[in-house]
């Protein structure tokens, strides 16, 4: 229901006039909705270009007003006081194959209008039978690229909006370098920051905000174990993404605590949802991200952790019993939570988890091993619902068996190709591969499929 606090007008496109009438002191009060605003079920919906574009609004308040919008648009001015104004609400463009929609908000007191902006950029040309059991092919060979060091395995990745390639590399066991760069990048990223002592880095997603801002969400406050690697994180933490710079783990400026280690996380920003993965439990939780950010920050003590030691390490070996500033977010109900078991291969050896992503309420999840023996490298994806329902099943990546294929691409020479990470991003699915040659090469491969992903 419309209240009298506020009035609209959407200029050009949005020709609707609104006034705003107080009752005058002493007078009656009249029914909560007078008769101009009947015309007015809030802002008409609009379609944006893929390029973006910029579009004015204008209305009078009669108190001070707020604005809201995804990080995708911008409101200037995004506040002011009482009286006439005219804002502009500016649409960044769209990635290829994008799709977003998200509302514009004015709240002047308890009146709120909205309405909702949709965009749709063309999708890449991806024939429909590039499936997970499609043969190999060059359309489906996204990138290969190099890595910010050649000696050590990529363990994920991720995709900007501008087609910058972000890979995840574990060296020397406790450091973790956050690399990027373009599409087949043919040299080692001069773009490249380092995390110390954070944990394994199986898994990560890059945000970008409105301001062009770029942040790293990923496992951390891991300890050394027994060989000397980094597992058992506790904390997901959100990090600032700058080239050059080496962080620690109380380098997070946020932090998020679930009530178990070993722990991994993938982010839908504009799905608000934040999924966590318990490696060791199987376990998979989905939560409200807005939920999860609105929570206080509260001192959490964790589990004790060792780090340091290494050769150069910047610390000597230590232990310690952490306290960190973090939101507790056993405090809240996950949307969803189911759990997965671990493969067996026939000699009884255990199939590794290989990353997940969450998109459009679904549970993205890729499972195999890496083969540098002439055999194809084993490789699977399988997807759910965030009450952990099948939608598809665990499934072969059937690219991998074809080694003539990879070889003559240039991607392998060995078969190895271990998987690490899937990706839903610009309307396609990406699955990535820790590739190595003979001169034990190591790159990052990426292959991308039909999002409907099997037949």
């Amino acid at each position: 229901m419309l209240n009298r606090c506020f009035a609209i007008i959407a200029a050009a496109a949005l020709a609707s006039v609104l006034s705003c009438n107080p009752v005058p002191n002493g007078e009656q009060d009249e029914p909560d909705v007078k008769a101009e605003f009947t015309a007015m079920n809030g802002l008409e919906d609009r379609s944006a270009p893929a390029e973006g574009e910029s579009f004015g609004i204008s209305f009078t308040a009669t108190a001070r007003w707020e604005s809201s919008a995804p990080s995708w648009m911008t409101v200037t001015p995004p506040s002011g006081e009482a009286g006439s104004h005219s804002v502009e609400v500016s649409v960044s463009a769209a990635a290829a194959g994008e799709e977003r929609s998200g509302f514009v908000r004015f709240t002047c007191g308890a009146d709120s209008r909205s309405m909702l902006v949709s965009q749709v950029s063309s999708r890449e040309p991806v024939p429909e039978d590039l499936y997970l059991d499609s043969s190999f092919s060059d359309v489906m060979h996204y990138s290969t690229g190099r890595l910010r060091t050649t000696s050590a395995v990529m363990q994920s990745f991720d995709i900007a909006k501008d087609g910058t390639i972000f890979y995840t590399q574990l060296n020397s066991k406790f450091r973790v370098y956050l690399s990027w760069g373009p599409r087949n990048g043919r040299n080692q990223p001069s773009e490249y920051m380092t995390l110390n002592f954070t944990g394994h880095g199986s898994n990560f997603t890059i945000e970008e905000d409105a301001n062009g801002r770029r942040w790293l969400w990923m496992d951390n406050y891991s300890s050394k174990n027994a060989s000397g690697e980094y597992w058992g994180a506790q904390i997901v933490s959100r990090f600032p993404v700058r080239a050059g710079s080496t962080l620690n783990p109380a380098d997070g400026v946020e932090n998020y605590y679930f009530g178990e280690s070993n722990i991994s996380v993938a982010v839908d920003f504009e799905g608000d949802m934040l999924t966590i993965l318990g490696i060791s439990t199987g376990r998979i939780r989905t939560y409200r991200l807005s939920a999860l950010r609105a929570l206080p920050e509260e001192d959490i003590t964790l589990d004790a952790i060792t780090y340091g030691g290494e050769s150069g390490a910047p610390v000597t070996e230590r232990t310690v019993t952490p306290v960190v500033k973090a939101r507790n977010a056993t405090k809240v109900t996950p949307l969803g939570d189911f759990s997965i078991s671990r493969g067996k291969y026939a000699d009884g050896s255990t199939i590794s988890w290989q990353g997940f992503d969450i998109h459009g309420g679904l549970v993205y999840q890729a499972q195999g091993n890496g083969h540098a023996d002439g055999t194809p490298s084993p490789g699977w994806v399988q997807v759910r619902k965030i009450d952990g329902t099948t939608v598809v099943p665990l499934t072969t990546i059937k690219a991998l068996e074809d080694l003539k294929a990879l070889k003559d691409a240039g991607i392998t020479d060995t078969g190895y190709m271990e998987p690490e990470g899937v990706k839903w991003r610009n309307g396609l699915i990406y699955c990535g591969f820790a590739s190595k040659n003979s001169a034990n090469e190591r790159r990052g491969t990426i292959f991308n499929y039909n999002p409907a992903l099997v037949r």
